[in-house]
């Protein structure tokens, strides 16, 4: 299937034109010049100016639209390459200075991505997860309109899904197959937890701070983003090695970290998979497995007597042999001192010592990998500044200046729980420190494909979705109480259809079975 729509690339750029409108309205006629040439495609060619001259070094060219072009500095050999151009767009390029064609063909570019949206806003409009009412596109029973930006995503994703033929089954409608799709669903379920967001300004603007400070959506909705914090006691080092092999394992590898254990050996911490827990020897022999090479056994002991009869083993007669066969061994392997099952010490690091932190501001949050951090969300401030703002702070990898701390954790977060955002910084009232990293090592992750946000952590999404009504309720609630004057226009029908959507996710989650080579 031929691609209709832009690269990905082309969709994230976010082209401003700036260019005389002589130009960017000869553009649109001539776009509607190819129109009426395909329409009637006997039409005679016209010349493309109506006259032009060379006075005292500067040429003038009027187009037949009226339109003049002027070029200082001109030479005879612009004159005659104008005289002989077939096109307004070759009249331009003789005209034009390096910095105005740069203009025109960021005009052009414009013009063609717009021109891509509006196919791909035709497309949205047949599938059931949207309505489209012009040029807006919702969420298929919600009022809350979606960002352009993530609407632009939407697309690549659907375009990409329909250029992979041989991945879609007779069996299976397009709406099926891209509601299997991992991509489509993370952005699906983050907007779906946006809409659940008492501030419509954050609603409408997390996205585009997500995708110009390249933070991470997991396949639960949720996104990535860091924080530095303050150790409160000794090193953090089985900290750190627990939840990065926890969450590469999951990330990177795609294993299941239940099959796996933590060794100490000569001092280094190791990641041992099962299979390496014991080695299989093959075995040869020909004594009987029943009696195990003796033949029988005593039966009956009588201890008054002081007897007991034997008994000949059936499967060797009695002879303790039997035709020689092979059996394999399992002999346990020596990897050091075990520590733990890697997902069983994951799990437990919020009660380990050496895994406390703070905040460097005030000194007062108990912060922990594997534990949420939260703080009144009341006490939160909404604000566009970076700093200085009552709620929880996380910023991207390009914002380090304003991750302050000795140690940098990556935090799993909520976009229902975001209460402002900056330019390069945002606030929360709830997150998850998931992993200890370093900035450079976060990066590194942020920018390397083989490490898929999609497989992070499902059992915080089983926690946000327990009792979601409640907690969405308390939000609006909370929320009226201290911005009456600006609640989105949400309903409470569209609130319980959102809810029951990501619902169906902890569904899936416990029923999903994870199986390893």
């Amino acid at each position: 299937m031929e691609n209709k729509f832009l690269s990905l690339d082309w969709f994230k750029s976010k082209v401003e034109v700036s260019i005389d409108r002589v130009i960017a309205n000869k553009l649109d006629s001539l776009m509607e010049q190819d129109v009426q040439l395909d329409q009637k495609c006997t039409a005679k060619p016209q010349r493309p100016f109506f006259s032009m001259k060379i006075v005292n070094d500067t040429l003038t060219v009027v187009l037949n639209d009226g339109a003049i072009l002027s070029k200082p500095n001109a030479c005879e050999d612009d004159f005659y390459a104008v005289s002989e151009a077939k096109s307004v767009e070759e009249i331009l390029a003789i005209m034009s200075s390096a910095e105005v064609m740069a203009d025109v063909e960021k005009a052009k570019a414009e013009t063609a991505r717009i021109k891509a949206l509006q196919e791909g806003l035709q497309i949205l409009a047949v599938l059931p997860d949207f309505t489209v009412e012009g040029n807006t596109v919702y969420l298929a029973g919600t009022s809350r309109s979606m960002p352009q930006l993530l609407v632009e995503k939407f697309i690549e994703i659907v375009d990409r899904a329909a250029n992979e033929p041989s991945k879609l089954s007779v069996n299976v409608t397009f709406d099926e197959y891209l509601n299997q799709d991992d991509e489509y669903l993370a952005h699906k379920n983050f907007f779906m937890w946006c809409c659940l967001n008492p501030r419509a300004e954050v609603a409408h603007e997390l996205y585009r701070f997500l995708t110009e400070n390249k933070f991470k959506i997991t396949k639960q909705g949720f996104f990535v983003a860091l924080r530095n914090v303050v150790t409160l006691h000794g090193s953090p080092e089985l900290v750190n090695f627990v939840s990065n092999a926890y969450n590469k394992v999951k990330a990177v590898w795609k294993k299941n970290p239940d099959h796996y254990t933590v060794f100490l050996e000569d001092g280094e911490y190791k990641l041992v998979h099962d299979s390496a827990l014991v080695t299989v020897h093959k075995v040869t022999s020909d004594d009987c497995v029943e009696c195990n090479g003796a033949g029988g056994w005593y039966t009956d002991f009588d201890e008054e007597m002081g007897d007991e009869d034997w008994e000949d083993c059936t499967t060797c007669d009695g002879i303790g042999i039997v035709e020689e066969y092979t059996y394999e061994e399992e002999i346990p392997v020596e990897h050091g001192q075990r520590i733990g099952g890697l997902t069983e010490l994951y799990l437990d690091l919020p009660n380990r010592e050496e895994n406390r932190f703070t905040d460097n501001w005030t000194r007062t949050f108990d912060i922990r990998v594997g534990q949420v951090v939260s703080m009144p969300k009341e006490e939160c401030n909404w604000s566009t500044q970076d700093c200085a703002t009552a709620g929880l702070h996380f910023a991207g990898y390009t914002a380090p200046y304003v991750l302050c701390g000795d140690t940098t954790v990556m935090t799993l977060h909520n976009p229902m729980k975001v209460v402002g955002i900056g330019r390069e910084k945002g606030r929360c009232w709830e997150y998850l420190p998931f992993m200890l990293t370093t900035v450079a090592e976060a990066d590194q992750i942020m920018n390397d494909r083989s490490f898929d946000f999609l497989q992070l952590d499902e059992q915080y999404a089983i926690r946000e979705l327990e009792s979601l009504t409640e907690k969405v309720k308390e939000g609006f609630s909370t929320e009226a109480k201290k911005y009456e004057f600006n609640l989105p226009q949400i309903s409470a029908s569209e609130i319980n259809m959102i809810v029951a959507n990501l619902s169906e996710m902890k569904t899936k989650i416990k029923d999903r079975v994870v199986t390893i080579k």
